[in-house]
């Protein structure tokens, strides 16, 4: 479903380049050529084009392959906001710990899962950086990024 959806995206985004040349042309504008590689670096809602890592040191699984995100092996370790946002979830989810649910921007989400304890709650806005809570003993901490509720990759921003 998320490869169907992504393809329609893309069909969609092709549609409306077409249409954008044709529009330049017609008015006798000149369409520019922008190699690929000059494009701009993916960027998620409000300029953003990075994530900080929620915890110091290497994932231990990224997204794909029965993950829908990055997690890391932290008992104990400071859990923080990977940016700037506004905390439109904070508390017990059965199975995962604590999540922090984060408003990244207009239909994006970043959660944060497999928190032992807390630092802030909801309707807090948090500042990229700041400690958010602990990780879990038994359960990792996991950052998942979703785009109207599809988990997207993380990897261009956290890389």
């Amino acid at each position: 479903a998320r490869r169907a959806t992504l393809r329609a995206e893309a069909q969609r985004a092709r549609r409306e380049v077409e249409a954008l040349e044709a529009r330049l042309r017609a008015a006798g504008a000149p369409v520019p050529d922008v190699p690929v590689s000059q494009t701009p670096a993916l960027r998620l809602p409000n300029g953003r084009d990075t994530l900080l890592a929620p915890v110091e040191g290497p994932p231990s699984a990224r997204f794909g392959k029965g993950s829908t995100g990055w997690q890391w092996r932290a008992p104990g370790q400071a859990v923080v906001a990977p940016l700037e946002a506004e905390v439109i979830h904070a508390g017990p989810l059965d199975g995962w710990g604590q999540v922090v649910i984060l408003d990244a921007g207009p239909g994006w989400r970043v959660v944060l899962s497999g928190l032992a304890a807390l630092d802030i709650g909801t309707g807090d806005r948090v500042q990229t950086g700041q400690r958010l809570g602990a990780g879990h003993d038994s359960l990792p901490v996991v950052l998942e990024l979703r785009r109207e509720e599809l988990a997207v990759d993380p990897s261009p921003w956290l890389d």
